[in-house]
């Protein structure tokens, strides 16, 4: 196996802390990550020396520290999650769909939440944490349309590889841009699961600032252009509205 560097063996630690917000024993590290014991009590003990990590004195389990928390919601991936929650809550009642919101990270979208409506057929195409290039997937294709055209340009160009893999290209993805100006949302019609489809819209907090994407999925056969225009869109434009406006209070108050 090749050499795991020191960052890569903290994540994989902070993974498995992550998965239990009660805490972990050292055993518990040891068999998720497959270090040795000494090599994960090195990486904790680096960990707790930064308040990453502590421990508990009482278990000797060991937790994600406030100061973790706080990186994240700097880089707003927790917070775009939280400040959306009640939001994809609605959408999932109203639609009985599948809600995603991703964020962007450079040229790649992240998804960081999903909610699962009543309609007993799923769309799970997208889990918490999946990557996807820009403007594969619904999500991501809105967060790539909100970009202005130097910006897309460059994403495909760095992506053209990965977007390949999923039979994109740059051509492809401007002809979907144009939709999006027509439409005034971003749509996948089956493009990257055959018999799932889904829009999106773009979280906007400023003159083409995309913080996030507001998608709704579903199967093909609940996705035609009425449902859309009836049930989806409007109430998707709502919770848009809303989050974009609860992320513009939120950015302001984090300039002053």
């Amino acid at each position: 196996m090749a050499t795991i560097g020191s960052i890569a063996r903290a994540a994989r630690v902070l993974d498995v802390l992550a998965d239990r917000p009660q805490g972990a024993a050292l055993t518990d590290v040891v068999s998720q990550t497959a270090f040795t014991k000494t090599t994960a009590h090195r990486v904790l003990a680096s960990l707790q020396e930064i308040n990453y990590v502590f421990q508990e004195p009482a278990t000797r389990t060991y937790r994600l520290a406030t100061r973790l928390g706080e990186l994240s919601r700097r880089a707003s991936m927790i917070d775009v999650g939280a400040m959306a929650s009640r939001g994809m809550d609605r959408l999932a009642e109203i639609t009985e769909d599948t809600v995603f919101l991703s964020v962007p990270e450079g040229p790649v979208s992240v998804c960081v939440a999903r909610r699962v409506g009543a309609y007993p057929i799923r769309t799970l195409t997208l889990d918490r944490g999946d990557r996807r290039p820009l403007g594969v997937g619904a999500g991501a294709l809105a967060l790539y349309c909100a970009l202005p055209d130097a910006a897309r340009q460059a994403a495909t160009k760095v992506n053209r590889l990965w977007l390949d893999e999923y039979g994109f290209d740059a051509d492809r993805l401007e002809r979907s841009h144009a939709a999006f100006e027509r439409t005034g949302y971003a749509r996948n019609d089956g493009s990257v699961v055959s018999a799932m489809s889904a829009i999106a819209l773009p979280i906007l907090t400023g003159p083409g600032h995309a913080v996030a994407a507001l998608a709704v999925g579903a199967i093909n056969e609940r996705m035609g252009d009425d449902r859309i225009a009836d049930v989806i869109l409007p109430a998707l434009r709502e919770e848009a509205k809303r989050l974009a406006q609860r992320m513009s209070d939120w950015e302001d108050t984090t300039d002053q």
